[in-house]
């Protein structure tokens, strides 16, 4: 289970995917996009990976899982 965080509004999800998808989950949901089964090919190459973090436009997660 991962906590994803809207950075702008600080608002929280939660998801109990791996941090990488579950970042994708809250991006292209809070677009209003709700077809999951085609997340991974359209906006994993939008998925920015840094030292501790996946972030994907507003939505940072941490890789290990923890909660902000």
């Amino acid at each position: 289970m991962c906590t994803v965080m809207n950075l702008i509004n600080q608002k929280k999800y939660i998801y109990t995917c791996e941090p990488r998808i579950a970042v994708i989950c809250a991006y292209a949901q809070n677009k209003g996009d709700f077809v999951t089964w085609e997340y991974e090919k359209k906006y994993s190459h939008l998925v920015l990976e840094g030292k501790y973090t996946y972030n994907l436009n507003d939505f940072s997660v941490y890789k290990d899982g923890r909660n902000f």
